[in-house]
């Protein structure tokens, strides 16, 4: 008798196959279906229960996530922001923009621009090159409430006087730079010019020096950079205008000071026009907010179908058919759709008032044109509606979906006790293999037996033969 021992990494027992040569018998056949019989029917069962705990498994995420996103884009209704979005607009853009935050009081106002805000720009006299040296000491500069120094070597060229104030400790205000510009003979001259980087007479450029020869004011050595010696390119000046006849004087061309919540930005001067500015109310963020609701419910809603409904074509049930957890749920948030919420108004008071309709197989719509009469009809009553932190739509989603959820929710518990109980299969399969191996093992030892004795009994008649 011969014996071949072969091994298997699947779920099956591993066994000794024998060829019968004692008995003829198939020995590893008969061992095989004998074991099949014995651990087939337990392990179809326990395979079944965990292909159906995986799909429940995979369809309550489903669920959890469509239901999130419904919350979701109704939590984004609680932001009082999106009511109270502003539009900001102008008769005239090339004198004025403007810009308003939320909340801004609606209305218009009468804007006149007399002057803009000026930065203050000084040039020194000429000199032969920007490679001249002009002397020695310190420079003294004040701007905009901040004070600094720059000490000059008499090597100092302009450009290196240009390059340390730029790169002087405490400076915050002053920007030096040199110009070539015709000396008015034929040549040319360099100036070093002094710039102011904010606008408004309060940051006018101060300089002055301590010349080391001695005399600070005169128009020789360093005292040539000295603000007596300096010619005003542009003055140092505020933006003046007036709003509703109401004079406004800022250091900025960009005017938020007048009206709170309103930024005015200027762009041209002119004396006598007055620019038409309207604040109103943007509804495009209401708009897509409800439009993102929409979307969400409805992808909610088709994957709600997927899990819940029979398809008698493919004769297959969705994991969730008659799950109690998926038509509560379900029920409870169509209901909210259709309900009417209490808004002090006699006209805005359901989700149809406002363009929110859900047909008979929970698609929803959003009709903006109802939309907008509505907000333009009773627009607090619509954020009511909507936002009320107590009976609005947003809070009344959270009050449905928040048990279900939630950190250890209803959904949570589900999953929880399906991965146990998957937990538990896995421990029986693991079990049920290790018996069916014993099992195996015994019967390989019977069929062994069995067929050595048959060996021995063939060969005492084989024997015998020969001796008649």
């Amino acid at each position: 008798m011969s014996a071949t021992v072969s091994t298997s990494s699947s779920s099956s027992p591993s066994w000794i196959s024998f060829s019968g040569l004692g008995s003829g018998l198939d020995i590893q056949g008969i061992v095989a279906q004998l074991v099949k019989a014995e651990g087939g029917p337990q392990q179809q069962l326990l395979t079944n229960q965990q292909t159906s705990f995986n799909a429940t498994l995979s369809a309550l995420g489903q669920l959890k996530s469509g239901l999130s996103s419904v919350q979701t884009a109704a939590d984004a209704l609680k932001n009082l922001d999106t009511f109270r979005t502003r539009t900001a607009t102008v008769s005239d853009s090339t004198i004025l923009n403007a810009s308003a935050i939320p909340g801004t009081a609606l209305g218009t106002y009468q804007v006149e621009v007399d002057q803009l805000a000026t930065a203050q720009k000084q040039a020194s006299v000429g000199f032969a090159a920007a490679t001249s040296t002009v002397g020695s000491g310190t420079l003294n500069f004040s701007v905009g409430g901040s004070a600094f120094s720059v000490s000059v070597a008499a090597t100092d060229t302009l450009t290196n006087i240009r390059d340390n104030i730029n790169a002087a400790a405490g400076n915050k205000g002053v920007q030096a730079s040199i110009i070539n510009v015709d000396n008015g003979t034929g040549g040319t001259v360099s100036k070093l010019v002094f710039t102011s980087l904010n606008t408004g007479s309060s940051n006018a450029v101060t300089v002055s020096a301590v010349d080391s020869d001695g005399n600070n004011t005169d128009a020789s050595g360093l005292s040539q950079l000295a603000s007596n010696n300096l010619t005003q390119i542009s003055a140092a000046q505020d933006s003046i205008i007036k709003i509703d006849g109401n004079q406004v004087t800022s250091a900025s061309n960009s005017v938020s000071s007048a009206v709170t919540g309103l930024t005015l930005n200027l762009t041209k001067a002119v004396v006598g026009t007055n620019v038409a500015v309207t604040v109103g109310a943007d509804t495009s963020p209401i708009t897509t907010a409800l439009q993102t609701l929409v979307t969400n419910y409805n992808q909610y809603q088709s994957t709600n179908a997927g899990l819940t409904s029979y398809d008698p074509t493919a004769n297959q049930a969705g994991p969730l058919l008659g799950d109690s957890t998926a038509n509560g749920v379900n029920n409870a948030l169509r209901s909210l759709m259709g309900q009417n919420y209490t808004t002090g108004s006699t006209t805005v008071q359901n989700l149809a008032d406002i363009g929110i309709q859900v047909d008979k197989n929970g698609v929803m719509s959003l009709n903006t044109t109802k939309l907008n009469q509505a907000l333009a009809t009773d627009p607090n009553a619509v954020k009511t509606m909507l936002a009320d932190s107590t009976n609005g739509l947003s809070a009344k989603v959270d009050n449905v979906l928040n048990p279900y959820l939630q950190y250890n929710g209803i959904l949570d518990s589900r999953t929880q006790s399906i991965n146990t109980q998957l937990q538990s299969i896995t421990k029986q399969q693991s079990d049920l293999q290790a018996r069916l191996t014993q099992y195996q093992t015994s019967l390989m030892a019977q069929f062994t037996a069995m067929d050595s004795y048959v060996a021995q009994m063939n060969s005492s008649m084989s024997f015998l033969a020969k001796l008649n």
